[in-house]
């Protein structure tokens, strides 16, 4: 199923889990979650590139991308948001007594996320601003991945920094479990940061909610978002097939 020059999966949120729940005990994978700001990012990001390509999954996180998938003609069953997959992992890995590794997220949320789920094992590493760019603090970020195993690790840096430091990490061949690039994700699920409720998600309207919490942060980036998908969509339409994309 591709598009946009990405292959989407196609399975459902319950076959995905039912697939992290094995695959969270065997040699590190990971999951990208595409959305409008991705697929952008994507035309000219030659390391997120890198990183998409090794990917074991790529779910469509945005429920305003969907239709655009559907219209050119990808039958995707439902798109997966990234906030709602960690969600739902990250309960049932308190109710598995799992061990998660946290690369990311302040070090206050990290504390109501452990009041919240005693059942999980957290392993948090925080790294400085700007961190990508610097080697030796490139190099301690997958260190600490590498000797903290876990059933996942979930890469809250944002898009591209959380992809690229997945793929550094997937090219050791030594970590385990299954990675999730899921940006804020974790923000909202310890309460820090109000999600959208579910009525307005269903509305297609969480961006839009998003922008109000956010505005400052988010409004010049969405406008430039759109701005840019536009005739990145225009191209797909009017190519004779859905551009193709070498990947899993």
């Amino acid at each position: 199923m591709k598009a946009f020059d990405i292959e989407f999966y196609g399975g459902s949120e319950e076959q995905l889990v039912e697939e992290i729940k094995t695959t969270s005990q065997e040699d590190f994978s990971y999951i990208v979650t595409p959305n409008v700001n991705h697929v952008v990012q994507l035309q000219d990001d030659t390391d997120l590139r890198a990183a998409y390509d090794q990917a074991s999954h790529r779910i469509c996180d945005s429920r305003v991308l969907l239709p655009f998938l559907k219209f050119c003609n990808l039958d995707l069953e439902e798109a997966i948001p990234g906030s709602t997959l960690t969600a739902r992992l990250i309960h049932l890995a308190n109710e598995q007594h799992w061990k998660v590794c946290v690369v990311g997220c302040e070090a206050s949320n990290m504390m109501l996320l452990r009041e919240k789920f005693p059942g999980i094992t957290f392993y948090h590493h925080y790294p400085p601003m700007g961190f990508i760019k610097d080697p030796e603090a490139t190099a301690a970020c997958v260190d600490f991945i590498v000797n903290h195993p876990a059933h996942l690790v979930v890469f809250a840096l944002g898009c591209p920094t959380q992809e690229i430091m997945a793929h550094k990490v997937f090219q050791t061949g030594k970590a385990k479990g299954v990675g999730l690039c899921v940006g804020g994700s974790l923000n909202f699920l310890s309460g820090a940061v109000p999600r959208a409720p579910e009525w307005i998600q269903k509305l297609y309207l969480e961006w839009l909610h998003r922008i109000c919490s956010e505005p400052r942060r988010l409004s010049g980036r969405y406008a430039r978002d759109g701005l840019r998908f536009i005739p990145i969509l225009v191209k797909q339409l009017r190519s004779k097939q859905p551009l193709s994309y070498k990947g899993v």
